[in-house]
């Protein structure tokens, strides 16, 4: 006797699979949606991590302006720097004494310096320059060392490793000292006083004149780059807000009217007009990038440097800047302050002599465009409760469906006379 075999109906199939597809569709998307976000998330973690790393560089930098500079020269000097605006108008070339930091408010939008980027430069933002020994993009450049007396032959010092090549161009600095302070002379070559660097040599010099000459003298040591004569007897690094002229080499994702944060590094060049600058992106999506400066220009004696108190702030003055840039806890009058800045910022002994803080605030996008967010219409460049009060960014209506940050910068360098 056959048992009672029982099976699906062609109905049941149908509703079955049916069920089963719709569960698929549905999970399908909500898998698609995950997705989807994650990828915006891991993007939006991997530009906050580039951003710190290139942060990172931009503080290190500030924190070496002024090592390895010359304060003082031994014969006459004359010498190539940057030979493009908007860069040129930081020079101290021909012949001056480098200035540390350099620095310009609010610039007009101009296409920015010939180099190995095309851009239009953000009107509005600040322009910074550092300069400083280490401030290349060579190994040479990473290295020092000094020598001491040695009447025979005085040998540079070997380091146990990172040690500067014979090939390296050097600038030689005879340090003095007094009770106050002290100074870093240029040396010079004896057959041609024009001839201001050297090349390393590890066995000793052979032109005395990088010879120390007295058994208390130590001469120091700075590589600047490798291979061909210099341009200049130290390395320069420019900072400043740019949009590509090749909207190709700037994220899609970035807001209209931002650009790209670049550290662009003036190259040496014997030729005329001078060097170059290549360029390397720091941050993308940048709208503002802004610069205050801390100083210890009053003593309440009419002395710069000498309380090492921060008791001015100031935007980056020129001769035509208005007092409103500047705020002081000073008793002294405020424009005689801002004189004291305007003239630090042109003298290179006066601005490393009272120059204790460099603040910079960079508005930057995080993430991609939210259709769902609406965005503050300003955002504060710097803290009027701390520093100066300066205009607030504005953004336009098309940047207002992002995210936005304000990442603030505050270093001290440590190769100025005011910080030591």
């Amino acid at each position: 006797m056959f048992k009672c075999r029982k099976g699906f109906t062609l109905i049941e199939l149908i509703v079955v699979m049916a069920v089963f597809i719709t569960v698929i569709i549905i999970t399908t998307d909500a898998f698609k949606t995950i997705l989807t976000q994650m990828t915006k998330i891991t993007k939006s973690e991997e530009s906050n991590i580039e951003g710190i790393v290139g942060l990172e560089m931009f503080r290190h930098s500030i924190q070496q302006a002024g090592f390895g500079l010359p304060y003082s020269y031994l014969s006459s000097i004359s010498y190539l720097e940057a030979g493009y605006a908007p860069a040129n108008n930081y020079n101290d070339a021909p012949s001056g004494v480098p200035r540390a930091v350099v620095a310009r408010d609010n610039i007009a939008a101009v296409a920015g310096p010939s180099g190995s980027e095309a851009t239009n430069i953000l009107g509005g933002t600040d322009y910074l320059v550092i300069k400083g020994s280490t401030l290349g993009l060579n190994d040479a450049s990473q290295k020092w060392t000094y020598m001491p007396y040695d009447a025979a032959n005085p040998l540079p010092r070997i380091w146990p490793s990172e040690n500067l090549t014979n090939s390296d161009r050097v600038i030689v600095i005879r340090r003095t000292f007094t009770e106050s302070t002290y100074t870093n002379e240029l040396i010079f070559n004896t057959a041609d006083p024009t001839i201001y660097w050297a090349q390393f040599d590890s066995t000793g010099f052979a032109d005395t004149a990088f010879w120390p000459t007295l058994p208390e003298e130590t001469y120091f040591i700075y590589g600047i780059k490798s291979g061909d004569p210099l341009g200049m007897p130290f390395n320069r690094a420019d900072f400043f807000v740019a949009r590509p002229t090749d909207d190709k080499r700037i994220p899609a994702a970035c807001a209209p009217g931002t650009g790209i944060l670049y550290k662009a590094v003036v190259n040496h060049d014997s030729t005329n007009p001078g060097g170059n600058l290549t360029y390397i992106p720091l941050l993308d999506c940048v709208a503002d990038m802004q610069v205050v400066l801390g100083w210890d220009v009053d003593d309440g004696q009419g002395n710069e440097g000498q309380d090492g108190l921060v008791e001015t702030y100031s935007t980056p003055l020129n001769s035509s800047s208005t007092i409103t840039d500047i705020t002081t806890s000073s008793a002294v009058a405020i424009a005689t302050i801002a004189n004291r800045v305007i003239t630090a910022m042109g003298d290179a002994e006066k601005l490393r002599n009272s120059l204790k803080v460099v603040k910079v605030y960079i508005l930057a996008q995080v993430g991609r465009r939210d259709s769902n967010y609406i965005s503050p219409t300003t955002f504060a460049m710097s803290d009027p409760t701390y520093d100066v009060s300066t205009s607030p960014k504005i953004l336009s209506a098309d940047q207002l469906n992002y995210h936005w940050k304000v990442y603030r910068l505050v270093i001290r360098p440590k190769n100025l006379i005011s910080n030591q």
